[in-house]
């Protein structure tokens, strides 16, 4: 996933972040943590500046944050009877959140910000309960501030240790799947000397069995005649 970001965002540094924080924002569960990395990553490579990618992250951030929230303002639970919806926001979680807002409501939304998974059920459900946009944006805008200049920094500061990490780990992963490919090999090999076995084994047995009898068949003939014979002599002598 990181080398596909990596490889789409050097072809659209800014479009191309926009699009995937849009994209996350209707629910797609990608963590948005790598998403930054991988953008301060891009300018870490020289294809995009530093200061416009965060500004950029955060705007597609907070502009994706907005549609589940305006979506559960506007539209409300009567949106819950769409398939797509309920796959996405059911019912059982949006009744917890409810509760949680009543108690917590601003305290929901600033740390939903920093666990992936609930963000789009949290802020649907700020909408149904009429948050008020100014309060919404705020309390959304104190998070992006918090994590984009972190992550995006990381991706910056630390690309050459990501070239590291990725040489190392394409390593290992070649070295695992020469180890599965080979382990695959011994064993279907395997398999086909046994199958091999048995199919010489079943050639080599006969599939008919002959039973010899056990005396003559003219004897047998004749023996058959003496008693009907005896037979006839018997009813007659009665």
């Amino acid at each position: 996933m990181f080398d596909w970001l990596v490889e789409f965002f050097s072809a659209y540094p800014y479009l191309g972040v926009a699009l995937i924080f849009l994209i996350c924002g209707l629910g797609f569960p990608l963590p948005e943590e790598i998403v930054l990395v991988s953008a301060g990553y891009v300018c870490f490579k020289g294809l995009a500046d530093f200061p416009t990618m965060m500004a950029a992250c955060a705007g597609a951030i907070l502009l994706g944050d907005i549609i589940p929230f305006a979506l559960g303002r506007w539209l409300g639970l009567p949106l819950l009877r769409v398939k797509p919806m309920r796959m996405i926001i059911t019912r059982q979680r949006l009744a917890r959140f409810n509760r949680w807002f009543r108690r917590r409501g601003n305290l929901v939304i600033f740390f939903s910000r920093f666990v992936a998974g609930i963000r789009v059920v949290a802020y649907f459900t700020a909408g149904t309960m009429k948050m008020s946009w100014w309060r919404f944006i705020t309390l959304d805008m104190l998070g992006i501030a918090m994590i984009v200049p972190l992550f995006v920094y990381v991706g910056f500061a630390f690309g050459s240790t990501i070239d590291d990490a990725i040489a190392k780990l394409k390593t290992v992963e070649r070295g695992i799947l020469i180890t599965l490919l080979s382990v695959g090999a011994i064993v279907g090999l395997w398999y086909w000397m046994r199958w091999r076995r048995r199919q010489r084994a079943l050639v080599g047995q006969p599939t008919e069995t002959y039973v010899e009898p056990t005396e003559p068949v003219a004897n047998a003939r004749e023996e058959s005649r003496g008693d009907g014979a005896d037979d006839r002599i018997s009813d007659s002598s009665e």
